[in-house]
């Protein structure tokens, strides 16, 4: 039998693996082949978003009993409409919850591919479209850009859809603390708890009321990014856009180790390969006697500055001694176009070997997150639920399984979401694209129960 507590959350769903993300993309019909500037117009009309249902209300403190007589009464009327439902308490929460309808379905839609969203995506940066006879050099700017743009394009997505999933779960939670509190107020009500015991109830109920707000920020924030990089503008669109978002997020198709990874990166910078080849004519325009005078100058101006034992070198900077190049402009040119192409070769080849680390270990903890800690955070709510039914463990025991629960899926979330930016990351700097530096991967741990006060 299903939790009493909490509805089953749909968790992440389909998105196309990277080589797919590349296909051809959907056609979409366009309502007109002219470019328009609506967005511009100050009468075209898009209402801002609408966050007065979203407001938290302030709960009362309950009513206590006036005296022991009363106090009776009330625990008499109460367990009689608690004897009508088999499972007491939480039984008639979700009875009285259902007759007032705070369990709506949300509406549905037809999911939005990847594939149709990057088409729209590219049709609103037509101006990058490369010219029919561009150089090499251009056809270059023009790649460089465009990786730019389906990297942040399908960070957007991914993060979009990994925040409307966040809004889910922060709602379940809510419903759980709505469900502790109104419990906890029939506690209260009836006698059976003080007013400080019911304190940590309300306050479990106010952060979880600041998680969803924080939530839907962050999902609208996401959503409003993807939909400008797509061009919508107006508010019911962006709203139309949310609703149309895949649910969840599949695995990422796991990339194979070569060793030939290195080089193929390098292999898609021309700028590199063209660095290379000046380097290389430079450094044969100057003969080895050439090169045998300046290394041993090197090495003279080096050991002259060289620190003292156990001392820092308290900026001490190396200098030539008067005459040491004697004006040998080419020397002067090899080694700065050759210091230049190793610092950036060897940076190339470093932010690989990162971007591979940060993949794998995203990678590793994906899968432990959702083969271990996921399933058995389930198990243990579902463990608890048996006990429940035989009435060996307590209605607040069984919200707390189901709070863990919802923690572990809110870390499944973020594991699924590093797994996939770090997929973006890896492949981007595969074709040729440029990256940030590696953010590292972080377990995100979510609080899965509350410091609530206990009771049966």
């Amino acid at each position: 039998m299903p939790p009493v507590v909490l509805p089953t959350l749909v968790s992440l769903l389909l998105v196309l693996a990277w080589p797919a993300m590349a296909q051809t993309p959907i056609q979409t019909p366009i309502q007109s082949p002219r470019p328009d500037v609506s967005a511009a117009d100050p009468r075209s009309a898009s209402a801002l978003p609408d966050w007065r249902a979203a407001m938290p209300s302030p709960t009362a403190s309950p009513e206590l009993p006036a005296s022991l007589d009363e106090a009776i009464r009330r625990w008499q009327a109460a367990h009689r409409a608690v004897g009508e439902f088999p499972r007491g308490h939480a039984d008639l929460l979700r009875w009285e919850q259902a007759r007032t309808g705070e369990a709506s379905p949300k509406p549905t839609a037809d999911p939005l591919a990847w594939p149709e969203a990057w088409q729209q995506i590219r049709r609103q940066h037509a101006d990058q479209i490369l010219q029919p006879r561009a150089n090499v050099v251009e056809q270059w700017q023009a790649r460089r850009q465009w990786l730019a743009l389906e990297r942040q394009a399908r960070r957007a997505w991914v993060q979009a859809i990994t925040a409307q999933a966040r809004l889910g779960l922060q709602e379940e939670r809510l419903h759980a603390a709505r469900t502790a509190h109104a419990l906890g107020e029939r506690m209260a009500r009836l006698g059976h708890w003080s007013r400080a015991r019911f304190i940590p109830v309300q306050q479990a109920l106010a952060e979880e009321q600041a998680g969803l707000l924080q939530a839907r920020w962050e999902a609208r924030q996401t959503l409003e990014t993807l939909a400008g990089l797509m061009g919508l503008w107006q508010a019911d669109a962006v709203q139309a856009l949310g609703q149309r978002l895949p649910a969840q997020l599949q695995v990422p198709a796991e990339v194979q180790a070569t060793a030939r990874a290195e080089g193929q990166a390098l292999e898609q910078r021309p700028d590199l390969r063209w660095q290379r080849d000046a380097a290389l004519r430079q450094l044969q325009s100057v003969s080895e006697a050439q090169w045998a005078r300046w290394a041993q100058a090197l090495e003279h101006t080096l050991t002259a500055g060289a620190p003292v034992a156990d001392r820092p070198a308290a900026g001490n900077v190396p200098q030539w001694a008067e005459g040491a190049l004697r004006g040998d402009h080419a020397l002067e040119k090899a080694l700065a176009a050759q210091t230049a192409l190793q610092r950036e070769s060897a940076a190339l080849r470093r932010q690989v070997r990162q971007a591979w680390d940060q993949l794998q270990a995203a990678l590793a903890l994906d899968r432990l997150q959702h083969d271990q800690l996921l399933p058995l955070a389930q198990a243990a709510e579902t463990e608890t639920l048996l006990r429940y039914n035989g009435m060996l463990q307590s209605t607040w025991e069984l919200i707390d399984a189901a709070r863990a629960r919802l923690g572990a899926q809110a870390d499944a979330l973020n594991a699924r979401q590093a797994h996939w930016l770090a997929h973006i990351d890896w492949h981007t700097l595969m074709a040729g694209g440029e990256i940030d530096p590696p953010a590292g991967v972080s377990a995100g741990k979510n609080p899965g129960a509350s410091g609530a006060a206990k009771g049966h």
